[in-house]
């Protein structure tokens, strides 16, 4: 692997610490130094944003079943995935500067913190991605190791848990910094993303937690700073300004193509779930048939193993509900969330549910489920695309009280623990999405193995991404040891178990 120092001054010069995340710094008077506020803005962008045009970004979305796309579909909805990237290792020398040029200024603790959490953040993803991933030894290509090994996904969830509690600490004695437009460089948030974050890292090991990090988790929960409501969320806001819109606005080679999934419809429709009139579209057909906009019945959710042929054809008679028309309409469209309370307070609830802590479980769901739901109804506050069925308190305690109420057994209990995670990923982050389905194996996605494109496994679903072409290149036998000691014949397949999936 080339770890290269992409960091030059021109680049660099054209972030600023400005709160939208792609401003540019116009004033001929201002300064071309580079800055830790500036390497800040670029590795938070960099870290966070989600990569491709609009159909790349729906295919994250169609993997994990939220949507169906008929006509330019991406391999994803029939569950074809290729190879990994490893782009994030780029970030990892301006980190280094970013620290180098805060010493000695009273941001200097701020900004190692940032440089752990985002550190971390990325070796988590790409291990997640992938398997055993260069950890220890990445980031050395200026001191001349341009082939470092790779270290087993064990020793990387170890490694990232050290380093986020490393963060941890940065920020509790830390002050407040520039160049961040998610949190305006707010210590005490970053703080509390750290340890949401590592709460997440935790539940990601559960088939191989030990009880030493069964401990840990208790002790995160039990003292360190935690989210406590929506407005702490790490999440990426859009605005109206050019270059920072949502990525589906006015996308219309895409946006009308592409239709709520049967997985989410006909699970909110059995529950009464109003998030749908905010995610979908009432089918055209049924609308001419005498329907309301505002009756469940209205929507009829696309079968994404559906052959795209079928599906053309019953889009193009108006048979499904394609997604929300906000979508295609604002610009400053729902913010991309990266780590959130609800997801904190789902995790919390699964933890209880497994053994690893003591507390109400029913509490943790119940406060994750309103903060999931207020958090869509702000989507849309002025009530313009929700079809005339808002989502208020008193109708969420309405819900709690129905079909959604806490029930009886643990099985179901995690099985709407699981659900209601993957409501508040509609439209956001795909592949995290899937990645909780690929540990819980629910919900239970549609396969049909007569359109699967998951070659190797046409009865199931694909497992882990393969690593880039070019590590055969510039780190072949690095990566051969590492296929060799994870898969069978090292075979670098899709379909192939990393470490923690495996029994």
């Amino acid at each position: 692997m080339k770890f290269k120092f992409i960091y030059t001054l021109l680049a660099a010069a054209t972030f600023t610490s400005c709160s939208n995340f792609d401003d540019l710094n116009t004033n001929p008077d201002s300064t071309t130094k580079v800055t830790s506020d500036m390497l800040a803005t670029t590795a938070i962008k960099s870290s966070f944003m989600l990569k491709g045009d609009a159909k790349a970004i729906i295919a994250q979305s169609t993997l994990p079943k939220f949507v169906t796309m008929c006509g330019d579909y991406p391999a994803e909805q029939y569950n074809a995935i290729g190879t990994c990237g490893f782009s994030s290792y780029t970030i990892l020398p301006n980190l280094d500067k970013m620290i180098e040029y805060s010493a000695g200024l009273t941001t200097e603790s701020a900004f190692k913190g940032l440089a752990s959490f985002i550190k971390a953040y990325n070796f988590y993803r790409l291990t997640m991605t992938t398997g055993d991933i260069p950890c220890s030894q990445a980031n050395q290509g200026l001191q001349g190791n341009r082939t470092p090994v790779y270290d087993t996904q064990k020793e990387v969830f170890d490694q990232v848990l050290t380093i986020l509690a490393e963060a941890d600490q940065y920020f509790s004695n830390a002050k407040n910094f520039g160049g961040d437009f998610v949190y305006n460089g707010d210590v005490e948030k970053w703080r509390k993303a750290t340890n949401v974050l590592r709460l997440k890292v935790l539940m990601a090991l559960s088939k191989k937690i030990t009880p030493e990090q069964k401990q840990m988790f208790a002790e995160i929960v039990a003292s360190s700073p935690l989210m406590t409501d929506n407005s702490d969320n790490l999440a990426i806001a859009y605005t109206t300004t050019t270059g920072t819109w949502h990525p589906l606005y006015n996308q219309t080679l895409f946006d009308p193509y592409t239709m709520v999934s049967t997985v989410v419809a006909d699970e909110m429709i059995r529950l009464q779930d109003r998030r749908l009139f905010y995610f979908g579209e009432p089918a055209e057909a049924e609308i001419e048939a005498g329907k309301s906009e505002s009756d469940f019945a209205a929507y009829v959710g696309a079968d994404p193993s559906r052959a795209v042929e079928s599906l053309t054809v019953e889009h193009s008679e108006g048979k499904y509900s394609i997604i929300n028309k906000r979508y295609i309409t604002e610009q400053a469209g729902d913010p991309l969330l990266i780590l959130g309370y609800p997801e904190q307070c789902f995790i919390i609830a699964e933890a209880i549910e497994l053994g690893w802590i003591s507390g109400d479980s029913r509490a943790y769901y119940e406060d994750g489920v309103r903060a999931g739901m207020k958090l869509v109804a702000s989507y849309d506050k002025e009530n313009k695309y929700n079809h005339g069925m808002p989502i208020d308190d008193a109708y969420i305690e309405t819900y709690l009280a129905g079909e959604a109420a806490y029930k009886a057994s643990k099985e179901d209990r995690l099985k709407q623990i699981w659900m209601q995670k993957y409501f508040t990923k509609f439209l956001q982050d795909g592949t995290d999405a899937y990645f909780d389905f690929r540990r819980t194996g629910y919900p239970v996605l549609p396969l049909d193995p007569n359109t699967n494109q998951n070659i190797d496994n046409k009865n199931g679903f694909p497992m882990r991404w393969k690593y880039p072409e070019g590590e055969y290149q510039t780190n072949k036998a690095n990566i051969d040891a590492a296929l060799k000691r994870q898969f069978t014949n090292g075979y670098d397949g899709t379909n192939e178990l990393m470490w923690i999936l495996k029994d």
